[in-house]
Formats: C-alpha cells, structure tokens, sequence
C-alpha cells in the first residue's frame, strides 16, 4: 500500500527551531519526526510512502539517501509552488502513480493508531474517503466533526461556541481515500483538503469516520512538541517507548538534569 505524507510546510509555530530544520525532522525520541511516522505506517501496511515536499526538501533526501525508511520504500515529490493540502496531495499522488487505495499522513502527528485498522474500518465503510477522528476534552478549540451512528461524516463544524458542538470527535490527521477523490481537486491550484474537498465528499454521502481512544497529539507547536518527547519515556505510549539518553550520549558530571 501508498501512502502520502504531508511534510511541506514551514513549521512558523515552532520558530526557531525550524529556521534551519523542517518540523517533520525534528527529533521526537532520538529518531527524526518522519522517521517514527513512517515506522507506524509499515507497521500498517504501507511499502511505499511520498513525501510531498515544499520548505527544504534537501534535509528529507539527505536523511535517506538510498531511498528507504526501515523497510518502506521513499519517494520525493517536491511542489513548484505553495498548493495547499489538498494540491500537495494530489501533486504527490500523481507524481507516484497511485491508482489504488491509499493513506494520507499529517506530518506533524503523533499516534499509537493502528493504521491497518483505519483501511479495515475504510473497507467495511465502502468509503471514498475515511478520517481517523480523537476525542478531545474542549473540542470548541477545533474544528469538530458531526458524525451518524453508523459512522457517516454529517459535516464539519469549525470551532463551535462551547456547548454548542456536534460531538466531541476533531479531524486527527490520518485518512484513507479512493484515487476517485483525487478527481475532486483542482489540478495545480491551491486547494485545502480540509475546507474545499471534504464538504464535497460528504455531499457525494462517501465519507466515514473511524473513531479511537489512542494516544494522539499535534507536535506542531513548542508544549506539545516538547510533551511528545516526554510521553515517550513514561507511560502514555502503547507503541513506542525510548530512553531518556540517546544511545551513546554523555552527561556531564555537573550538569542537573530536570
């Protein structure tokens, strides 16, 4: 199986630290970000994985020089210009060929999902589209998504006025498509997945949800992304787990460690 993974943008909300450095490789646990991401698509299924590419791609080519992450096969599609997440998507599976069911990633998520799930549930479905969707305790911070019993994606209800939320499900950041959702997305223009290509999707009555209580976060901005190096050495993650000293790695005597 292919999969897409967003990784283009400028990472602006961690400022510094992307000055010189994509977001999607900065170290989460020792590893790059990109690194752990594609770990857990393997271990979905996936083989083959494109980076759709914009800000710096020369890091990502750099860090796998031979074209592999673990055993999945790497791909590099580097956008002419800013299109969106909806343009990077379509850019990137055109450039790979994909003619298949595939998985779209968010560069900048960390999950325990179990990605081979989320196809099991898209299948059951006969879904065009399926979104991964997390629970949240304040979900008017989002945009929240109104889902039916038997998993049909209503609408999308952006930042609602507390108590007024359809549920308490947000867009976690994981999908599988059909190549038939490709058609939906203006060729070469900016186009937002989110605001422009699902409404029409959930009008087409072809787009599910598959809800999980997994660990989840959006390691895009300095708290959480300082937090998703820290769940890593305690309890939070089902799948992952790492020392707090990388391999190799040395303290001096004088240092005080927090």
């Amino acid at each position: 199986m292919q999969a897409v993974v967003l990784v283009g943008g400028f990472g602006t909300r961690l400022r510094p630290l992307t000055n010189h450095i994509p977001k999607p490789m900065l170290p989460v646990g020792h590893q790059p970000m990109i690194a752990r991401l594609i770990g857990r698509l393997e271990r979905g299924g996936v083989t083959e994985v494109v980076l759709a590419l914009g800000f710096k791609p020369e890091p990502f080519m750099e860090a796998f020089p031979d074209g592999r992450c673990g055993g999945v096969d790497l791909r590099y599609a580097v956008e002419p210009e800013p299109l969106d997440t909806g343009g990077a998507i379509r850019f990137a599976a055109m450039d790979a060929g994909i003619t298949d069911t595939f998985i779209v990633a968010n560069g900048d998520v960390m999950t325990d999902l179990d990605v081979g799930g989320l196809v099991d549930a898209h299948r059951s479905f006969g879904a065009e589209a399926t979104i991964h969707l997390i629970g949240v305790d304040d979900p008017s911070a989002f945009g929240v998504v109104d889902v039916a019993d038997d998993g049909a994606i209503r609408e999308f209800v952006e930042k609602p006025p507390k108590g007024s939320e359809p549920s308490n499900l947000i867009n976690a950041g994981t999908y599988v498509f059909e190549p038939s959702v490709l058609d939906l997305i203006a060729d070469g223009e900016r186009v937002s997945i989110e605001r422009a290509t699902f409404p029409k999707v959930v009008d087409n009555g072809k787009m599910f949800g598959h809800a999980t209580d997994d660990y989840w976060i959006d390691a895009g901005v300095p708290d959480l992304y300082r937090k998703a190096n820290l769940d890593l050495l305690g309890t939070e993650r089902r799948t992952e787990r790492c020392d707090a000293y990388a391999p190799g790695a040395s303290v001096d005597p004088a240092a005080t460690v927090m």
